[in-house]
């Protein structure tokens, strides 16, 4: 208990920090690079904190990118240090911390500001105060609820549309005994709501937040947001990456296994198997499938079966020069930095409407992008380059993820979310 008082004593401190620096650093982009690569975030204490816990043992979590994976085989603790390294190196560079962005104006082609929402707990629905160290992973439902995960508070909450928290997701309640790291929640449809923690197991509530209890013992944690979805009965969909292959399951909506497709394999196996990012969209007839470093989308039937490829490359895309090397090869992270800081990586895929996909980019020297295709592979819009990410989107809306400067008391405000509409050319 002590160690952990401390650990989030110093995240408070970094934190701080972070935004003191940001204030100083304004327009000098080499010291804001500096800040985010060589200060410690928020989050890095606690990804500190975990490893020397779990770095003694044999552990069955293997923590790829700061957001946890999990996979089926034991992994010892040095090797987990080795990917714990690199996993801070890919979080710094492309990803930052939790997406969240600092304030200021967005100026983008194709997308209108719309809204802002603050999330607050005017009823006290919160055993303790409302404090968020970022939003790590956000699902929005059609009537508006947002479930949104705080993997660094390890607390996931469930707001009404005006930002109003009307439930913390608790599976203590009714599923004691487990230590709760929630990693990604996602509505499923109007029946349920279904929260991955770290580890090999999941949670299911109700619609309003009241716990259900841990999910089929056959589901194992998908590997981060985006790789988890929903078809239109409830049915499950994620993305299982190994060393040797990519694996599409299909599962129930408590977790339990229906059937597994192969994938085709990646090009730069090592990269895809060690970077979470990309997206994975379910409608009713199709599945579509972004990986990390790919220059295309899978278009599969529900069954798995590839109908299509829609390439989402251009002249601006870099790829990466060489894969990453194998685990136990070592020089894992210095092979990061050297073959992936001049790629270019795709980090989510949205389905912003019923006909359209958005599929973003990060470029450690280009900054971010996007791109919009019908269904059928056809281009819509796109605009590279970019200063600002967008953490989901869904119904022709996109939210972003803004986190304010100190306030006049010294403290620093909770995240809060700016809703864009996306106008057609």
């Amino acid at each position: 208990m002590a160690s952990t008082n401390l650990i989030h004593r110093f995240e408070n401190k970094f934190e701080v920090q972070n935004a003191q620096l940001d204030a100083l650093t304004g327009k000098f982009n080499f010291l804001l690079y500096f800040k985010r690569v060589f200060v410690l975030d928020r989050g890095l204490l606690l990804l500190v904190g975990r490893l020397l816990r779990i770095v003694p043992q044999v552990v069955t979590t293997r923590p790829i990118m700061p957001r946890p994976s999990a996979h089926e085989t034991s992994w010892q603790g040095g090797r987990c240090f080795a990917l714990c390294v690199v996993a801070l190196v890919l979080h710094l560079t492309y990803v930052g911390p939790a997406g969240a962005q600092p304030a200021g104006s967005v100026q983008l082609a194709h997308f209108q500001k719309v809204r802002t929402i603050t999330l607050a707990d005017p009823d006290a629905v919160h055993p303790d105060s409302l404090l968020m160290a970022g939003i790590w992973s956000l699902d929005v439902a059609p009537d508006g609820r947002m479930l949104v995960v705080d993997m660094r508070g390890s607390q996931a909450l469930l707001f009404d549309p005006d930002g109003k928290l009307l439930a913390l997701l608790d599976p203590s309640l009714c599923h004691p005994g487990f230590e709760v790291r929630p990693v990604h929640a996602i509505f499923v449809g109007d029946q349920s709501i279904f929260l991955s923690s770290a580890g090999p197991w999941g949670y299911q509530f109700t619609p309003e937040g009241g716990c259900l209890g841990n999910v089929d013992a056959d589901y194992a944690l998908i590997e981060h947001r985006g790789f988890l979805d929903v078809d239109a009965q409830g049915n499950l969909f994620g993305i299982y990456r190994y060393p040797d292959k990519q694996v599409l399951r299909h599962m129930t909506s408590d977790g339990k296994t229906i059937r597994e497709v192969t994938l085709p394999p990646s090009r730069n196996p090592g990269a895809a198997f060690t970077i979470a990012m990309g997206g994975l969209i379910v409608d009713e007839e199709r599945i579509f499938y972004a990986g990390a470093v790919d220059p295309h989308v899978l278009k599969m039937t529900l069954n798995g079966a590839i109908v299509a490829r829609i390439s989402h490359r251009t002249s601006w895309f870099r790829d990466a020069s060489k894969d990453l090397p194998d685990q136990e090869s070592g020089g894992l992270s210095k092979a990061a930095g050297n073959r992936l800081g001049s790629s270019t990586l795709t980090t989510d895929m949205f389905e912003l409407t019923d006909q359209t996909l958005m599929i973003q980019y990060q470029d450690s020297g280009r900054g971010w992008g996007y791109q919009v295709f019908t269904k059928d592979g056809l281009l819509v819009a796109e605009e590279l380059g970019v200063k600002h990410r967008f953490k989901y989107g869904k119904d022709g809306l996109v939210y972003r993820v803004v986190q304010p400067g100190l306030d006049e008391s010294g403290q620093l405000p909770n995240p809060y979310l700016e809703v864009y509409r996306f106008v057609a050319p």
